[in-house]
C-alpha cells in the first residue's frame, strides 16, 4: 500500500495483503475479470500499473505478469502511439462468463436433476491422465477407473473438453437423473464418499475467518474510503474465487445443511454489497482505457449475486 500513515482499516488491509500473499499474475487476471471485464475490458498499461501498485505490486512485476498473461493467451495487447493498451482475450473471456456463475451467482443452481457420467474407456492412457486432470479441476468425481460424474455439470462445457482434446469420438458420456437409490439421504452419503468436502470446507473456513474480521473493526464498513473499499472488494473475491477453485459445485440438496459454501457465498455477498459503490468510485477516478477516457459501468454488472443496487 502506498501511503505511510495507517489507519484502522488500512491496518487491516495490509494485515491480509501480507496474509494472502497473492501472486501478481493471479491478482492481475482477478482485477480484469472483477473491475476491467465490466468497464469495457480494456485498460492502458500505467492505469493498470498504478492500480497495482496499491497491492505493492511493483511496476516491473506488472510489465512482466502482463507480458507472460498475453504470452499465454490470457490478455491481448495493442498500440495506440507510445502508449499500450490490455484487454481480455476471447479465450478470457470465455472463462470468464464460465466464472461468473460461479463466482457471483453462487446459490443459483441447474434447473435440471441430470448427471453427467463420462466413460473413459477407450481412450488412450496418455489422453486419459490429461482429461482427468481437466476433469478434477472442473470437479468431476473419479469413482472408479475410466469413470468421471457431476450432478449438474453443464453439457455445453463437458462438450467443449471433449473437442478441445479431440475425444468426441473415444469416450461415453451418458446424461440423466438418478433413480436408485430414491433415499435423498443415501445420495449424500454417496457425495460425501466420492468427494473430498471436508479439504474443501477448510478453505472456506479459512476464507470466512479471514473477512468476517472486516465487521469487527470500530470504523463501519459504510465509512470506508473509496480506496479502502476498492482494495477490499478485489482481495475479497481474489481469496474467495482460490476457495471456488476446489469446490465441486455439487448443488445445495447434495451437501449438507451447514455447508460452509453457503457462509462464504453469505459473506462475499454481504461485503460486495456494502463497498462496490465506492469501490467504483475509485475505479472510474483510475481506470483509464484508449484515448484516456473512463468507460461506463455495464448494466450487466448489476446481475452479480442475483442483483446488486
Amino acid at each position: 500500500m502506498s501511503n505511510t500513515e495507517y489507519n484502522e482499516v488500512d491496518e487491516y488491509l495490509k494485515s491480509l495483503l501480507e496474509e494472502m500473499s497473492p501472486k501478481a499474475k493471479s491478482l492481475i487476471i482477478t482485477f480484469f475479470g472483477d473491475t476491467v471485464f465490466p468497464y469495457g475490458g480494456t485498460i492502458w498499461l500505467g492505469s493498470l500499473v498504478k492500480f497495482m501498485e496499491e497491492f505493492d505490486v511493483s511496476e516491473k512485476l506488472t510489465r512482466t505478469s502482463i507480458f507472460r498473461l498475453t504470452k499465454e493467451g490470457w490478455l491481448s495487447s495493442k498500440k495506440f502511439g507510445r502508449e499500450s493498451y490490455y484487454s481480455l482475450s476471447d479465450f478470457a473471456i470465455d472463462r470468464f462468463i464460465k466464472a461468473h456463475y460461479s463466482v457471483y451467482a453462487y446459490d443459483e443452481q441447474e434447473d435440471d436433476r441430470d448427471w453427467i457420467v463420462l466413460f473413459t474407456n477407450g481412450v488412450k492412457p496418455s489422453s486419459e491422465v490429461e482429461l482427468a486432470k481437466v476433469l478434477k479441476k472442473e470437479g468431476f468425481a473419479n469413482p472408479s477407473k475410466h469413470v468421471h460424474l457431476h450432478p449438474h455439470y453443464k453439457m455445453e462445457y463437458m462438450q467443449d473438453i471433449l473437442i478441445k482434446h479431440e475425444l468426441q469420438n473415444d469416450v461415453l458420456l451418458i446424461k440423466g437423473p438418478i433413480h436408485m437409490p430414491m433415499n435423498r439421504e443415501m445420495i449424500k452419503d454417496m457425495v460425501h464418499t466420492y468427494w473430498d468436502l471436508n479439504d474443501v470446507e477448510e478453505r472456506y473456513q479459512d476464507f470466512i475467518t479471514k473477512f468476517r474480521k472486516v465487521f469487527s473493526l470500530k470504523t463501519p464498513i459504510d465509512q470506508f474510503t473509496p480506496k479502502q473499499c476498492f482494495m477490499l472488494r478485489v482481495l475479497l473475491i481474489h481469496e474467495y474465487r482460490r476457495a471456488l477453485l476446489f469446490d465441486p459445485k455439487l448443488g445445495n440438496e447434495l451437501v449438507s445443511i451447514d455447508w460452509l459454501g453457503k457462509a462464504a457465498s453469505s459473506l462475499v455477498e454481504s461485503i460486495y454489497a456494502s463497498i462496490h459503490h465506492q469501490a467504483n468510485d475509485y475505479v472510474r477516478d483510475n481506470l483509464l482505457t484508449v484515448g484516456g477516457n473512463t468507460p461506463k459501468l455495464d448494466k450487466f454488472y448489476f446481475n452479480r449475486f442475483g442483483g446488486i443496487k
